[in-house]
């Protein structure tokens, strides 16, 4: 069987792969100190770390076996990268992981500048443009989706040198922030679904590539996680309010 993967040249995919390893780092890390900064033993910040590394390790082998597969590749409505990858994602994070005592741990004493911290990862966007570059996303997509993400990505190093110095304004920098990335990330699926919508209709290409591997783990991992993180945050905000 032939293996569907993405049409741009194998450095920017292999490079696309080793850029992943960058968020799950980021939330291992954050889980496993506010897990140390709750009196908890090194083993067992390890223990949540590890677990951390295994699921996503988990969800991003049987994205990418689907990818692979041909699964995602066809234009659907809605798309079904979304339907077996992003929502069920959604409401793991908030069914289960969410109300798990381990986590109230971790959100209980992760800094706010650690959570903001996580979106860093949203400098991911670079590789919208890239695939527009070679022709394998619409503009309209890659200037919604890149540009809002590496935006937010670089107004959350402001915000985190705000919060780490606690700058009077700090608090209201993170609430417009929050909002922004969050708009951001809403926008960018609306987007994706009228193009998705259009391609439907006319057999075009829209943006089926993001259904291949490796870059099916965007829609796949990013939506829900980032929306998890904003809100999240939104509700830290209200607590320091």
């Amino acid at each position: 069987m032939e293996l569907l993967v993405t049409n741009v040249p194998f450095w920017v995919s292999l490079l696309f792969i080793f850029s992943f390893i960058y968020p799950i780092y980021l939330i291992a890390k954050v889980a496993k100190d506010a897990y140390l900064k709750a009196g908890k033993s090194q083993s067992e910040a390890q223990q949540i770390s590890r677990n951390i590394y295994f699921f996503y390790t988990a969800y991003l082998l049987f994205i990418a076996t689907l990818s692979l597969m041909g699964i995602f590749a066809k234009n659907t409505l809605p798309p079904r990268i979304l339907l077996i990858g992003a929502l069920p994602l959604l409401l793991f994070y908030f069914l289960y992981v969410k109300r798990a005592v381990w986590f109230k741990t971790i959100i209980e004493n992760a800094p706010l500048s650690d959570l903001v911290k996580i979106h860093l990862f949203r400098f991911v966007g670079i590789f919208f443009f890239i695939n527009y570059y070679y022709g394998t996303l619409p503009k309209q997509f890659a200037f919604t989706g890149g540009g809002g993400d590496i935006l937010t990505a670089i107004l959350a190093i402001w915000v985190m040198y705000t919060l780490n110095q606690k700058k009077k304004y700090a608090i209201s920098l993170t609430w417009i922030w929050n909002i922004i990335g969050l708009l951001d990330i809403l926008s960018v699926l609306l987007t994706a679904i009228i193009i998705t919508r259009e391609a439907v209709a006319t057999g075009g290409e829209g943006v089926a590539q993001f259904g291949t591997f490796p870059f099916s783990w965007i829609p796949a991992f990013a939506p829900a996680t980032i929306l998890f993180l904003h809100i999240l945050i939104f509700g830290r905000l209200r607590q320091r309010k």
